[in-house]
């Protein structure tokens, strides 16, 4: 073999060494890009589209009052909690109880263990609807079309990957645009205060 074909071959055994080694050694972002998979998919307005601001809340809020005297000798909720109507919320110390009037979201605690109340005494608050509201103003003139019944797409703000269908109820505003009220399941991946986006169709 002659010397020229000889130096040929090595320079090419080296190449393919050198790539070889590059397509199997990653760099660390490229390693760190593999692990982290895809980026999960996010809501992106686009011209079918719009999005309107709101908050969640749960129609407002009415106190849950303690019917019988007595010493709280234990409480059984935490604030956001969700209870159906009649859960044992707070017990007296002479068996005696303070129950959910109706379905609802609780408030924060208003009292505590060994803490003596009487008929009338606030232990807590419970919201007026049983389910998730997010209202929205729409603007006079806005593009977004809806009619009571209507599904649209609601998700956290700070969270909008987690989206959640709402059915949209429909009130005029006095101000020449419309107000919405979305309403959406208890189990939502919504808190109550929180910021809140919605999705409607042009």
């Amino acid at each position: 073999m002659k010397k020229s074909t000889l130096i040929a071959v090595v320079v090419v055994l080296v190449a393919v060494g050198v790539l070889g080694r590059r397509w199997w050694v990653k760099s660390d972002s490229e390693v760190a890009a593999l692990a982290a998979g895809p980026a999960p998919a996010a809501i992106i307005p686009d011209s079918t589209s719009v999005v309107l601001a709101g908050r969640v809340g749960a129609g407002g809020t009415e106190p849950v009052l303690a019917k019988k005297p007595g010493r709280i000798r234990n409480v059984y909720f935490d604030a956001g909690q969700y209870v159906r109507r009649g859960t044992i919320i707070a017990k007296l110390a002479d068996y005696n109880f303070v129950t959910a009037p109706h379905d609802g979201f609780l408030g924060a605690r208003q009292v505590s263990v060994g803490e003596y109340v009487k008929p009338g005494t606030v232990v807590t608050s419970i919201s007026r609807k049983g389910y998730l509201l997010v209202p929205v103003a729409v603007p006079a003139g806005s593009p977004a079309h809806v009619q009571p019944g209507d599904s649209v797409r609601v998700w956290a703000t700070s969270r909008p990957t987690r989206v959640v269908t709402g059915v949209a109820a429909l009130a005029e505003d006095t101000t020449g645009g419309k107000n919405l009220e979305i309403r959406c399941p208890s189990r939502s991946p919504l808190r109550l205060g929180e910021a809140a986006s919605v999705q409607l169709k042009r």
